[in-house]
């Protein structure tokens, strides 16, 4: 990939010459690949290459964001112009500008990002791998009637960013991803389900017949469902859904929602909001981290963020914007594209690992639910008080054991009471789904809504 780090740069000089107070340009280059297999036929096959460039400029307070994918000198040197035009006819605000100079910089540690290895696998093996994936799921069990496509993707990207203060940073990343969703039916009901496995290394994603089975052993454990009653009971949370409930905290944390007063997390710092079992990090320099990278989107050098210790809130998560208009330091949090300005947004964000083993905190529970999906995440929860109410699907634990699969139930309730009453966490923490990721998570008491 070109270095854009003398565009960049360059960029940076012309808008101090004419008169900008700061500045910062944020480019992103990627190429990728992405092939659907259904039935063991190819449905897509796509390969794209994009660039773009983000010119952010203050003056007098007031900020100007413009952007372009023509990287030619004539258009870039007339989108320069043309931002300076546009920044003085934009609002003031004494909150606008760069983040604090002292905080700029790149983690000087170590970060597995980037596989040297991933643009040698031919566009041939990817598309294999798809279909033996399809193919080990729809072999596995004679109830699996259909499938709803077995997908390959790949990216590599790299993303520079400098600004007026003297910050010139860069890094570049790959990601690898195959998934599958299969459908199965019995007795007249049909189920759905899925399986993934993604990583920055081609070579660490597991086998395609392992993620087939995997997608495969889910749809089938779903046929025969059934109803339950309303009541209260314990519930068994698994890692795929308790890592929701980190992007829920991170985003009423956030420094945006809290000046907007529209979060459940208002005046909560230093109250214990949570579970003295529950801590809370959000940790872009974890050396393997899906999600890790060297510095944020306003080059705020990267550093772990604890949200919660011990149950307790300690601290919101700020862009350099909010931060001043909470009269706190920005904490490393921000992400953006070339087409936008920078915004709170999490990274390798979970819940730290308890003691227990899932088949512990499963057998620990008389009469219960073991959640594995929730339905209207996004919609059927209110981030200003934190209450919900979601469509869930999992299984029922009679005597420490998963019994039948359970499905048209609700789950109801707060999620500081939810924080609250987790009793036990698990020891199986795994970011296996991106950079959300919790452990098994045992919830004393929730409200199901059933037949």
């Amino acid at each position: 990939m070109p270095d854009y780090k003398n565009l960049a740069t360059e960029l940076l000089a012309a808008f101090r010459k004419q008169g900008a107070d700061a500045a910062d340009v944020y480019i992103v280059s990627s190429n990728g690949f992405n092939t659907t297999v259904r039935l063991g036929n190819i449905e897509r096959l796509q390969q794209s290459i994009s660039k773009g460039l983000g010119m952010r400029i203050f003056k007098n307070n007031a900020i100007a964001l413009t952007y372009t994918t023509d990287f030619t000198d004539k258009s870039v040197r007339d989108l320069v112009n043309q931002t300076m035009q546009i920044v003085k006819v934009s609002n003031p605000d004494e909150y606008n500008g760069l983040a604090p100079k002292e905080l700029l910089g790149s983690y000087p540690g170590k970060l597995m990002l980037f596989d040297e290895k991933l643009a040698s696998v031919t566009p041939e093996k990817k598309i294999e791998m798809a279909k033996e994936a399809e193919d080990a799921g729809r072999a596995f069990d004679k109830r699996i009637t259909n499938s709803q496509g077995a997908s390959f993707a790949d990216s590599t990207s790299e993303v520079t960013l400098a600004n007026s203060d003297g910050f010139v940073g860069q890094y570049r990343g790959t990601f690898s991803n195959l998934s599958l969703s299969l459908l199965a039916e019995e007795n007249g009901v049909k189920q759905t389900d899925f399986w993934f496995t993604f990583n920055r290394f081609f070579n660490k994603l597991d086998s395609p017949k392992a993620v087939g089975q995997k997608a495969a052993e889910r749809v089938v454990k779903k046929l025969g469902s059934r109803k339950v009653k309303s009541q209260k009971v314990p519930v068994v949370i698994d890692p795929y859904v308790s890592r929701l409930l980190v992007s829920l905290v991170f985003g009423a944390a956030s420094g945006g929602s809290i000046y907007r007063k529209s979060s459940f997390l208002i005046d909560k710092v230093g109250s214990e909001i949570a579970s003295p079992l529950v801590t809370i990090v959000d940790d872009a320099t974890k050396w393997d981290g899906p999600s890790s990278r060297p510095f944020d989107a306003e080059g705020v050098k990267s550093s772990p963020v604890t949200l919660v210790e011990k149950g307790v809130l300690k601290t919101y998560v700020c862009d350099s914007y909010s931060a001043r208009r909470l009269k706190l330091k920005p904490t490393g949090s921000t992400s953006r594209s070339y087409q936008s300005l920078p915004s709170v947004n999490s990274t390798n964000s979970y819940i730290q690992a308890g003691t227990s083993s899932p088949q512990e905190i499963i057998k620990s529970v008389k009469d219960g639910l073991y959640l594995t999906g929730l339905l209207g995440f996004g919609q059927g929860n209110n981030n200003v008080t934190g209450d919900f109410s979601l469509g869930a699907v999992g299984f029922w634990i009679e005597n420490g054991e998963l019994t039948y699969p359970v499905q048209e139930i609700t789950l109801a309730g707060n999620v500081l009471d939810v924080l609250k009453n987790i009793s036990m966490v698990g020891n199986d923490l795994e970011f296996k789904f991106g950079g959300l990721a919790a452990p098994t998570l045992l919830v004393s008491e929730m409200t199901i809504g059933g037949a």
